[in-house]
């Protein structure tokens, strides 16, 4: 049958036939039943998961939630149903990505930081982009001739700076610490250029005209340099404010941020303070030297420090590293506490919620419950203590029942365990650090007997003599044992013809097809090229048998010139006699090549006595 594979939703996801694999589903291999090869298949998978389909361009098959570590840009990815999100970090890109509330975007191409709440996006900073140029104030520390620390405030238009603020009137240790300005520094604007001008009218005069065409004149205004009143209502319509105190001390004026009261001095505090039934008290204490707010407590020791209680109706959201409470009772009247919740309650995947858990400071070493990602699952550095008839369960299954005896009396069904440096898991047993070269050890009392005849494999080649030989490494052996050979060679041709001739008769003796390629065989071969007989001329003469007849003799001319002897018969007897041979000796190798013997070279023979 089909498998049918489902999404976690429940949607199905396709109709897998056997013996068929899926690709275009998903990013991985899907293999249906009874698919030949699907080791290597499922290998592929669990690496594309570990390294999250790391690559330079996206799964083209994902699926939602799916993650993508994107190799190009160095960043996780998230699918999430049509698009890939970037998890953790701002997007850094030229265009407007589809973003989700507390995502922040880097335009990089206007250098530019955004944040998007969820439904506007809000510009960060800076107020300019990098077409612009630096634009705005900047605010730094120049020294002055004596070597004091002085706070100016730099204007700069379209990147040229163009002028500074200073509250008092000073003389530069360095020029070069104000770029493009010369000279000394004046209280108040500083130009950089003499042609830079504010636009307006402004002359001495003994007396103003206002909007309603209504002359004033001096008496009919606050004097400055003296104590005054006015029945009037008195209004400061300008952004700058009101300033009070002789060195200018304080300031209250409105800026792009809203209404400020600023303290001008450094190291001088700030406080408001309340007429009470118990008389004057400081309501509000802002010291300087520690930036710390105290209130009703006129030396706060924190950032803000309460002298009295605290009720909040609405809730509290503490966006800092630490939070301590110092308390002997914490009451929570929630069930349940939850860790690591994301900015605006949004709730994190499994990577950004790792190493969330309890942790126990103490002197002798953190004791910790933590969550990992990588195991997934609960960690903890020590021991889980359980008392009186306390039992561990899996889905109210009893796995460890502690009652019964000190130690573990027994455990559930384990698909996969470890003991010591031995993992058990389904049919599978692993060791983990050897002992030399020992990675398992069976001290037994007697023999290893199987009651059912079965097969070892997946066997080393021995070694060592007490080693096991495996069937390929026999076969191995006795395939690759060099054949030696003796062979008479004459008659069987020269050069090629006879290497091809010897490489028949060793293949008629030991086919080819049989042995593995690499076998070696090792002719010794002779060849008669030369015989000589040597008959000693007393054994000739003694096997020479003769009779003789006498027959006219006859002279030149043809006359009778007597008689003479001739040789009327004649037999042989046989003869012995010592023959020498010449013999031709030669070493040839053969070797087997895919199911044939091959020459491969000529030898030197050893040399005879």
């Amino acid at each position: 049958m089909a498998y049918q594979i489902n999404k976690t939703s429940g949607a199905l996801l396709v109709n897998l036939a056997d013996g068929q694999i899926d690709t275009t589903s998903t990013d991985i291999t899907l293999i249906g039943k009874n698919y030949s090869g699907f080791g290597e298949s499922i290998n592929e998978n669990f690496v594309k998961v570990l390294e999250n389909f790391a690559n330079s361009s996206a799964p083209t098959n994902p699926l939602a939630g799916q993650i993508w570590w994107d190799t190009a840009s160095s960043r996780i990815k998230v699918y999430t149903g049509t698009a890939w999100t970037t998890g953790g970090g701002p997007i850094v890109q030229p265009t407007r990505p589809d973003m989700v509330a507390g995502d922040m975007w880097i335009n990089n191409e206007s250098n530019q930081l955004y944040f998007f709440d969820g439904t506007d996006l809000e510009l960060a900073g800076p107020i300019y982009n990098a077409f612009q140029g630096r634009s705005g104030p900047q605010v730094v520390t120049v020294l002055d001739n004596t070597g004091t620390s002085r706070t100016i405030v730099k204007y700069w238009v379209g990147g040229t700076l163009v002028g500074l603020w200073s509250k008092i009137a000073f003389v530069p240790q360095n020029i070069d610490t104000i770029p493009s300005f010369t000279g000394d520094v004046a209280k108040g604007f500083n130009v950089v250029d003499a042609d830079f001008v504010f636009a307006g009218t402004a002359t001495r005069t003994n007396s103003l005209v206002d909007s309603q065409g209504v002359i004033r004149t001096a008496a009919q205004f606050l004097a400055s340099d003296s104590d005054d009143s006015t029945s009037g209502s008195l209004s400061v319509r300008n952004n700058n404010g009101i300033t009070i105190g002789l060195t200018d001390n304080n300031v209250i004026k409105v800026t792009n941020l809203g209404v400020v009261s600023e303290n001008n001095v450094s190291g001088e505090d700030y406080i408001i303070r309340m007429t009470t039934s118990l008389g004057k008290r400081d309501a509000v204490t802002i010291k300087s030297t520690t930036s710390n707010i105290g209130i009703y407590n006129d030396n706060p020791q924190a950032t803000l420090d309460v002298g009295g209680d605290v009720r909040i109706s609405g809730n509290l959201v503490v966006s800092g590293t630490q939070t301590n409470i110092d308390v002997d009772t914490l009451r929570v009247k929630d069930k349940q506490i939850e860790l690591a919740r994301g900015e605006d309650s949004t709730i994190l995947d499994d990577s950004q919620v790792d190493e969330a858990g309890i942790v126990v400071q103490s002197s002798g070493g953190n004791k910790e419950f933590i969550w990992r990602n990588a195991p997934n699952a609960w960690t903890t550095n020590v021991s889980l203590n359980m008392t009186g008839t306390a039992k561990l369960k899996y889905n109210g299954v009893d796995l460890i029942d502690g009652t019964s005896a000190p130690g573990i009396t027994s455990i559930g069904n384990l698909t996969s365990a470890n003991i010591g440096n031995m993992g058990f898991s389904g049919i599978t047993i692993t060791t983990g650090t050897s002992s030399g070269s020992n990675g398992l050890l069976l001290d037994l009392a007697g023999d290893i007997s199987l009651n059912t005849s079965r097969k070892i494999r997946n066997v080393q080649d021995p070694v060592l003599a007490q080693d096991v030989a495996t069937k390929a490494y026999v076969d191995s052996s006795i395939d690759l044992e060099v054949i030696p050979l003796t062979l008479d060679i004459t008659g069987l041709g020269a050069g090629g013809t006879l290497n091809t001739n010897i490489a028949t008769i060793i293949n008629d003796i030991a086919p080819a097809t049989v042995k593995r390629d690499g076998t070696e065989a090792r002719v010794h071969c002779t060849s008669t090229v030369g015989a000589t007989a040597t008959l000693e001329a007393a054994n000739l003469n003694a096997s020479f048998n003769k009779s003789l007849e006498t027959v006219q003799k006859l002279d030149g001319s043809g006359n009778d010139d007597g008689s003479a002897s001739v040789i009327g018969d004649a037999t042989f007897n046989n003869v012995t006699g010592a023959i020498t041979s010449t013999v031709a000796r030669t070493l040839k190798l053969f070797r087997v090549n895919s199911g044939t013997w091959e020459y491969v070279q000529d030898l030197t023979p050893g040399n005879l006595i």
